[in-house]
């Protein structure tokens, strides 16, 4: 018998329930120890021998699973034999497995297929390539693309019924037509597929229980654009959806639970961006704290600080822990401790000394690894750099230099690991023919311009989501640059949201009020959002600005007269 276990890419789940296994024509009684999406603890009184590859048929009722699967480890403990199956279809119930598990297990399995979710009628479906999702149907009238592209202003109440009409007539379907009457522009069609693969998904997450399969395999539809998809950012947006937070306290404010930081780097490298209440509550996590103390010191309300904090667990940035019992002077103490959080000093001096040294140090030296050093090597220096070095863990820090400093750094160790790991670059690096930078300066000022740049770039790849988390993080730390929220009011009307794009164009306009392009985009955003004559008020200002300003005039040409 093999004692090889079962390598658990998967997240696993605490069970124990009798089940049938038969093996052959052999039917045996046996007990779950757990499960996962892909497989299977069990243990059952000594029989015959089990070889590994064994193909086996279980039936676990209380789960709903009833299918085949083979054997892939086992072992002898006293008079039982323990051992895993691997289960050949990935299917199940939304109850018993956590939706944002399912999606964080795909990825991370660098799985390509079709989940198919269903609730009564309702199907939805969710297509994935090696892990990513780029796709997702709905068979609600509400989830149609038309019916999106409606909800977010995107065409008008007569170019709706308009398409639907020519669709009836011509039984075309309803993206052919609109992408033949042209009403959107390629790249906001785009971002319209994206907005509706981003509202299906999400809403998956109001879903309390339904089925599941996964059919490996299955590609994706042709013709559809390269969406960037953040799982990570999707399930953070699907959770702070969620209306109902009665489910979420039963799993957070049960028992004696403490919050603690995720042991896994992985789970801290996720490519999410967090807003600030975000931010803020994962630096009151610090493993000691219970739930109801979070919640207490939360500058946001109890429901609000539930989302955010089961969002950080299902994203599993975060983990629960039983929490010791505490002595009336620990309470005590920690209470006071609670205003001015302590900052350990050899963290502290280790910070300033490493930021003190980035003008001289090297690439390798940075992450204390040799030239020689495997990419395992440098991947495991990089996630313990992390670990001890994200801005998240350290909010509480009083010094706004310490905490600037802590940033240079981290965005350092992003560049170092962007290079190293890669071949390509790395060799590049090695020859000198990449420059190790001079440290960033650390005011707001200049973290801002760093941020806005960065989210420039992810503006101009597509990654929409991405760009506003970056430009917000700009604002936040230098509102005095128009251009800032003039960036943000772009990406927010390229994912259909026009109302807060007005909002972040008014405030481009405080600071810089004649600016001809920040009042041409209120103007277009005003058409699109029906209020024509508030748009030519607007283009008529911008073109005392600048009267040959070529979007202002094409604006004004779409206002009737």
């Amino acid at each position: 018998m093999s004692s090889h276990q079962e390598k658990r890419t998967f997240k696993r789940y605490k069970h124990a329930t009798a089940f049938t296994l038969t093996i052959a024509q052999n039917s045996y009684q046996a007990i779950t120890t757990d499960y996962s999406l892909k497989g299977i603890g069990f243990f059952l009184e000594k029989a015959q021998p089990i070889a590994a590859e064994t193909q086996v048929r279980l039936t676990i009722d209380d789960l709903k699973i009833d299918g085949e699967g083979k054997i892939v480890w086992t072992q002898n403990v006293n008079s039982q034999i323990r051992g895993g199956i691997e289960i050949k279809f990935i299917s199940g119930l939304l109850k018993h497995f956590p939706l944002s598990d399912m999606l964080i297990d795909l990825q991370r399995s660098r799985k390509t297929g079709l989940l198919d979710i269903r609730q009564g009628k309702i199907i939805k479906r969710v297509y994935l390539s090696n892990g990513d999702i780029v796709y997702a149907t709905s068979n609600r009238e509400e989830d149609r693309f038309i019916e999106m592209l409606l909800r977010k202003g995107m065409i008008t109440d007569d170019q709706y019924y308009q398409i639907l009409h020519i669709a009836k007539q011509t039984e075309k379907s309803l993206g052919s037509v609109i992408e033949e009457l042209e009403y959107l522009k390629p790249e906001n069609l785009d971002a319209g597929i994206k907005s509706q693969v981003e509202e299906i998904v999400t809403s998956l997450f109001h879903w309390e229980d339904g089925r599941f399969a996964f059919i490996e395999g299955l590609q994706v539809p042709d013709k559809i654009p390269g969406l960037g998809l953040s799982t990570a950012s999707l399930i953070y947006r699907g959770i702070m959806s969620i209306r109902n937070t009665e489910p979420l306290k039963k799993v957070l404010l049960q028992g004696n639970a403490v919050m603690m930081h995720s042991s896994d780097p992985v789970n801290l490298c996720q490519d999410v961006m967090l807003d600030t209440a975000a931010r803020n509550i994962f630096s009151l996590v610090n493993g000691k704290r219970h739930v109801q103390e979070i919640l207490t010191l939360s500058p946001d309300d109890e429901n609000t600080t539930l989302r955010i904090l089961y969002a950080l667990q299902s994203m599993r940035m975060l983990e629960i822990a039983e929490a010791e019992k505490k002595s009336a002077e620990d309470v005590l103490n920690e209470e006071v401790s609670q205003e001015t959080p302590r900052e350990e000093p050899r963290f502290l001096e280790r910070v300033e000394n490493l930021y003190n040294r980035l003008p001289s140090i090297d690439y390798y030296s940075f992450l204390g690894v040799e030239k020689r050093a495997t990419l395992d090597t440098i991947r495991k220096a990089y996630y313990s750099a992390v670990k001890e070095f994200h801005p998240d863990r350290h909010l509480h820090l009083s010094s706004d230099t310490l905490k600037n400093q802590l940033n240079t750094i981290f965005a350092h160790l992003t560049e170092v690991y962007r290079v190293l790991s890669n071949i390509t670059t790395r060799v590049q690096y090695d020859q000198g023919l990449v420059i190790n930078p001079a440290p960033l300066q650390t005011n707001k000022v200049t973290l801002a311009r760093m941020k806005f740049r960065e989210g420039q770039s992810q503006f101009k790849k597509g990654a929409f989501d991405h760009a506003k988390e970056l430009f917000e993080q700009a604002i936040y730390l230098d509102d005095s640059v128009s251009t800032y929220p003039y960036y943000m009011a772009l990406a927010l009307a390229e994912d259909g949201k026009y109302t807060e794009a007005v909002k972040m164009l008014n405030q481009a306009l405080k600071i810089d009020p004649f600016d001809a392009d920040y009042l041409a985009e209120l103007g277009h955003i005003y058409l699109h959002l029906g209020y024509p004559l508030r748009a030519k008020s607007t283009f008529e200002k911008a073109l005392q600005s600048n009267p040959s300003h070529k979007k202002t005039i094409e604006g004004l040409q779409k206002i009737p007269d």
